[in-house]
């Protein structure tokens, strides 16, 4: 049944949880049954309960004063082990981008740029989200990944907004639950599926020491989840979106696939008007990246990064 895939539950706060020990960042039982896996009892506390230590507190205040750019994330290699000293399995409770996140830095490069370095995490492109994201409007992260798209487009956009999270890896889905509870973000729903475009299951498979690069095209350390592969048509459909306004699109290379399939299964009026794609080659409008095939169907291109590019229409 591959409707069991498919986490379309909207987060919820209980007002009867009074204690300091925060069992939020467990799966819903939608989520249960989408990953088709038992739910162990997780006693994780409040965010706060992580506080980074002396050491970690002088590192990291080195760390966000770096310039925001490449030259920031080389120097902040010199300050990294500083920061990263004495954390508690992995994770440390800090602020970044007007957000109270628990990051596990040790495992995610994503994690670690937001936890040493969260003025060089994709800066143009947050920004742009920002200023996009208004009341009712919808917005899917689609590999969602630590959910920093995700949770600054919940912030920006307010409680009448919608973001859909698209994270087939189950850890990660947990640790984007945890945060948007944190931070009193109701307007977020996970996906369990992997986007591509057709519709089957397979294998994600991870790669060591950085959770955000898995995939599903077979490189990675061997271990892996199996996951629902749908299409971005048929997910909006299950979810019953009225539309899409905006998208975010970085699984790893597999982008071309997913936007072509969307945009052709889709009337052009609702195409969604702000892309934010991880770029290939964009020198070439005919490069086989999905960039290009945007700027092919009328797309413009409202800026350009080192590893994205924002499109409007």
């Amino acid at each position: 049944m591959h409707s069991l895939w498919l986490d379309t539950a909207r987060l919820g706060i209980s007002s009867s949880m009074t204690t300091d020990t925060d069992t939020s960042d467990l799966p819903t039982e939608a989520e249960s049954a989408a990953a088709n896996t038992p739910v162990e009892a997780d006693t994780s506390p409040k965010h706060g309960a992580y506080a980074p230590g002396f050491a970690a507190r002088i590192g990291l205040a080195v760390g966000r004063k770096l310039p925001a750019g490449r030259t920031g994330l080389r120097a902040a290699g010199a300050v990294r082990p500083l920061a990263l000293m004495g954390l508690t399995d992995g994770r440390s409770d800090v602020e970044a981008l007007g957000l109270k996140l628990r990051l596990h830095p040790k495992d995610n490069l994503s994690e670690k740029r937001l936890f040493l370095t969260p003025q060089c995490f994709d800066p143009v492109e947050l920004a742009a989200l920002r200023d996009f994201m208004a009341p009712g409007k919808v917005f899917v992260d689609i590999g969602a990944n630590a959910g920093a798209y995700a949770l600054v487009a919940a912030r920006a956009g307010g409680p009448s907004s919608r973001v859909i999270a698209v994270e087939p890896q189950r850890e990660m889905r947990r640790r984007l639950l945890f945060n948007a509870r944190q931070n009193d973000l109701h307007n977020i729903e996970c996906s369990a599926v992997a986007l591509s475009d057709y519709e089957g299951e397979e294998v994600l498979r991870m790669v060591e020491g950085n959770r955000g690069g898995a995939n599903l095209t077979g490189a990675g350390s061997g271990e892996g989840e199996a996951v629902r592969v749908t299409t971005l048509a048929k997910l909006a459909v299950e979810l019953r979106l009225p539309r899409i306004d905006g998208a975010k699109i970085d699984v790893e290379g597999g982008e071309l696939p997913i936007l072509a399939a969307y945009l052709k299964a889709t009337d052009a009026s609702a195409w969604p008007s702000l892309l934010i794609l991880e770029r290939a080659d964009l020198g070439d409008r005919d490069a086989p990246d999905a960039a290009a095939y945007a700027l092919s169907k009328g797309y413009n291109i409202a800026a350009r990064t080192r590893m994205n590019v924002v499109l409007t229409r």
